[in-house]
């Protein structure tokens, strides 16, 4: 078969910086990115069981005309405002039943993933004839994730997450995708101006999102690949622009919120930013004008939006959600960094999770899957669980395999199959290949959906939890360590419980 010429491309996906960090970022530079705008984005936080309703028309005096509301999450007690004001910060913090003030930080929340791609005309032209592996969906067998989390032995085992609802919180989706259109129940958008359909820009790129959506519930049908959580339904929420890559914290908090009270079991968040743990500069996105800098006090301003987050993650805790998200690929080791940590993994009630994945899988199968991934964050404290997220050595080999009819750099078979691209010119859909912590953490939300597929609302985030950790495969140095928290996923196990 003629091999194929492709480019490999970083990806605009999840926490990448604009010097384009891919391994060890300076932590001096990058960290955090704004979208150029007039108006600051605030938000207030009210002290536990104050009325909202009265902070919010004290708030409103304060503003005058150029003041805008965005959103009042009264069950959060927080209300997200825009202003020119630079004093309004200080202003809104003496009203009475304030807690706190926090700059509502647009970050850009992109891993630096790398992806190859293949379109399914390709693919199905390169693997006609060839036997379906694991199941009925011919492309699974690119799929080694399945293997190693074991989900063949849950599917066996009648569990596939029916009855589930995992929230993907991410950037826009290709709703038309027909390997997932069939789990799609919701969809939402808290980026301004942008739906929640993916907006492509011209010739091919890929939709993270739909990447991390099929990775969970690709439908069992026949088609393609297949989900972890095949028959999971999926709520789709655009927290990220599809222009940036970036998001306000507002559009997180919002996106949790709104999974929670629209009855999600399981929040994905394959993204993640890190937030400073000491006081920085914030340019509001407009580097050349200092006219609007503003100092950023950790304990003022940075300490009330990790809590605003908290506020978010631990009410959908206490709505019967488990929630996930990405460790990071910055090859931190959060053992011994101090100088800043990776959110929302971080946040109360959140399940970190690392990466791993094989090195030579295109050229024996039989492999390890279970390498620590070179760029994935690690920490015995900041992990929970380790899960496929795909590997690579650097520098890139040139080194070409082929496996079940598909030819290609060797490296690429180690990254995670899925959907996700789509050229607009040719109107054509292609699979690709990703690598990240963004994809280990579907995989690990796919197992939570199988066990409240099994246990329905009996099901919890302490349940899930105790089971993942009681059926985990304990990995790398013994018990609890950086790499693999408690253990690799293991839905095999998991659903014997």
């Amino acid at each position: 078969m003629r091999k194929n010429q492709l480019l490999i491309l970083v990806a605009v996906a999840m926490i990448y910086s604009s010097c384009k960090k891919e391994i060890n970022l300076d932590n001096g530079s990058g960290i955090l990115l704004h979208m150029p705008h007039t108006d600051r984005g605030l938000i207030v936080i009210a002290k536990e069981g104050e009325n909202i309703s009265n902070i919010s028309s004290a708030v409103r005096s304060l503003g005058g005309k150029e003041l805008m509301f965005k959103d009042i999450i009264k069950e959060l007690g927080l209300i997200i405002v825009q202003t020119p004001d630079p004093g309004f910060a200080e202003k809104a913090r003496s009203i009475a039943g304030v807690e706190a003030v926090a700059v509502d930080v647009v970050t850009n929340w992109r891993l630096p993933e790398r992806f190859e791609k293949i379109s399914k005309a390709q693919m199905a032209s390169a693997t006609k004839g060839k036997k379906p592996v694991v199941n009925n969906n011919p492309y699974s067998f690119l799929q080694w994730g399945i293997q190693s989390v074991n989900a063949d032995k849950a599917w066996q085992r009648g569990y596939a997450g029916k009855g589930a609802k995992v929230a993907v919180l991410d950037g826009g989706f290709i709703l038309g995708d027909s390997e997932i259109a069939p789990n799609i129940i919701l969809t939402h958008s808290f980026i301004d101006g942008e739906m929640a359909a993916y907006a492509a820009p011209a010739g091919f790129s890929a939709s993270h999102g739909t990447h991390v959506a099929g990775t969970i519930a690709a439908a069992n049908d026949g088609e393609g690949v297949i989900g972890i959580a095949p028959e999971a339904k999926l709520i789709l929420v655009k927290v990220l622009s599809d222009e940036t890559g970036s998001g306000p914290w507002s559009s997180m908090i919002n996106g949790i919120y709104y999974a929670a009270v629209n009855d999600a079991d399981v929040i994905n968040m394959s993204l993640g930013g890190e937030l400073p743990r000491k006081d920085f500069i914030d340019d509001n996105g407009t580097p050349d004008d200092p006219s609007d800098d503003m100092l950023v006090s950790y304990n003022k301003e940075i300490k009330p939006l990790i809590n605003a987050m908290n506020r978010a993650t631990v009410f959908a805790n206490l709505k019967g959600v488990t929630v996930f998200a990405a460790a990071g690929n910055d090859g931190y080791n959060y053992d011994v960094e101090k100088d800043f940590i990776t959110y929302p993994a971080n946040c109360l009630g959140v399940l970190a999770i690392a990466s791993n994945g094989p090195l030579g899988w295109g050229f024996n199968q039989d492999t390890t899957l279970y390498v620590p991934s070179v760029f994935t964050n690690s920490g015995k404290k900041f992990i929970s669980y380790g899960a496929p997220g795909g590997n690579y050595n650097l520098p890139l080999s040139n080194a070409v395999a082929t496996v079940g009819g598909i030819t290609n750099y060797e490296f690429v078979f180690n990254w995670v199959f899925n959907i996700g691209g789509i050229d607009t010119d040719a109107n054509e859909l292609y699979y690709v290949w990703e690598v990240g912590t963004s994809m280990a953490t579907p995989h690990a939300s796919a197992v939570a959906a199988l066990l409240y597929g099994k246990y329905g609302k009996r099901c919890s985030p302490f349940l899930v939890d105790q089971i993942l950790r009681a059926s985990a495969k304990d990995l790398g140095a013994k018990g609890n360590d950086r790499f693999f928290g408690q253990g690799q996923i293991n839905a095999g196990k998991a659903v014997s419980y």
